[in-house]
């Protein structure tokens, strides 16, 4: 959960005596809690996390006399959060920090291109503010701070709507990073202990947390995990190869399929571009195999589906088509349509149809639908790996959750 996001700006504070005494001033503070406020928000961000994090984003700057801005990822040590803030010094020296605070368990990655992009137009947002406040224009100074306090809220919204993801959403998660990915090949050879799963994920990124990167494979059902006993070795007396073990029940794939709902709608209304839009579905689906297309292109889907407003377009366009000039106005107020028309596009999920009259449509080329396939694959390799990698215990774990959760489905 975003707790917060936290806007200030550094002051020297010299005094006449020409001591300096630096502090962090907010300037706007937004929280999605109401017992956070300006008088308390040291509870969840003090002032030595603060100067930490300020010294994190400017570590050799000392000397840059011209904009810079950069953004900074870590946990603080005073209070039990962890951060997503961003830097900037304007052209006249003027520093602002705008720091979002998550709670432990949030994956953050899911969360930096919103953030980002709110630090992307904070940029304007502070150049202005430092120019106003150098010519002490109170107006101005009352307006771009009405303004920043609405980015920082639009971006809380964004990051809200980002916390409840459906099922399509969460495959979309597994596709989206290459943690997961990981994990879910390492899980097609046999079943893996916690304990090597964390390990071989943490060499990849020391500061992965296991259980964040797992919660889309268990609440989907396609992994579970149980306790194993172990067993006692013979000459040393321990027991060995006790643990949690997780074993993958369910194989999935994120791939393309024809509109069939628009298709039969247009069909029905007898639509002047439904011949059209079936000669379209019927070339691209006759070169399209979903084994053929590469790790890539469904990781740009899966970033796709995890972006609000594209993924809110793309729910309207599963059952409706619209002419180029009437498009609903669905997106948030930073969002570019034509940009985001133009990214499907490229994608292959929207086409652009021309009427028998010359007017322009837009509709969905290709939906997206994520397939669970029992790993029948898994039966073989668990015999094989039964003989060099896995005890008996848990070779007939996997044997016994595959065939009770067979007939098991998922919903999309």
């Amino acid at each position: 959960m975003l707790q917060g996001i936290l806007a200030f700006s550094f002051n020297l504070n010299e005094k006449e005596t020409g001591e300096i005494e630096p502090e962090f001033k907010p300037i706007q503070l937004v929280f999605s809690e109401k017992k956070y406020d300006e008088t308390n928000y040291s509870e969840l961000l003090v002032e030595n996390d603060i100067f930490a994090t300020f010294y994190q984003h400017t570590t050799g700057l000392f000397g840059v006399k011209y904009d810079y801005s950069n953004f900074y990822t870590g946990k603080l040590k005073e209070t039990p959060y962890q951060i997503i803030s961003y830097f900037k010094q304007v052209a006249d020296g003027s520093q602002f920090l705008t720091i979002s605070v998550f709670d432990l368990d949030d994956e953050l990655e899911l969360f930096e291109d919103i953030i980002k992009g709110m630090g992307s137009r904070l940029t304007d947002v502070f150049e202005k503010l430092a120019k106003a406040r150098t010519s002490k224009n109170l107006e101005d100074i009352t307006n771009i701070n009405i303004r920043l306090k609405n980015e920082l809220k639009f971006a809380m919204f964004q990051v809200d709507r980002l916390m409840s993801l459906d099922n399509l959403q969460k495959v979309a998660l597994i596709y989206n990073s290459k943690l997961r990915l990981e994990i879910l090949n390492m899980l097609r050879d046999f079943p893996k202990s916690r304990e090597y799963l964390k390990d071989k994920i943490q060499k990849i990124k020391p500061t992965a947390n296991l259980d964040v990167l797992l919660r889309p494979l268990l609440e989907l059902n396609l992994i579970r995990r149980d306790w194993i006993q172990g067993e006692v070795d013979d000459e040393t007396g321990q027991i060995k190869n006790q643990g949690e073990y997780l074993f993958l029940i369910k194989d999935i794939m994120l791939v393309r399929v024809p509109n069939e709902n628009l298709l039969n709608h247009l069909e029905e209304q007898k639509s002047n571009i439904f011949e059209l839009y079936q000669e379209n579905i019927t070339e691209y689906f006759s070169k399209y195999d979903p084994f053929e297309e590469s790790i890539e292109d469904k990781q740009e889907i899966a970033s796709m589906l995890l972006n609000p407003d594209v993924y809110d377009f793309f729910l309207l366009m599963r059952n409706n088509y619209y002419p180029k000039d009437k498009i609903p106005k669905i997106f948030s107020e930073f969002a570019v349509t034509e940009v985001l028309i133009n990214n499907l596009k490229d994608l292959d999920i929207l086409t652009e149809i021309k009427d028998k009259e010359g007017r322009d449509w837009f509709l969905l080329l290709t939906d997206i639908k994520p397939i669970t396939i029992f790993p029948e694959y898994l039966l073989p390799k668990i015999r094989e790996a039964y003989k060099f990698s896995i005890n008996y215990q848990v070779a007939k774990k996997a044997y016994d959750l595959l065939e009770l959760t067979y007939p098991e489905k998922v919903e999309f």
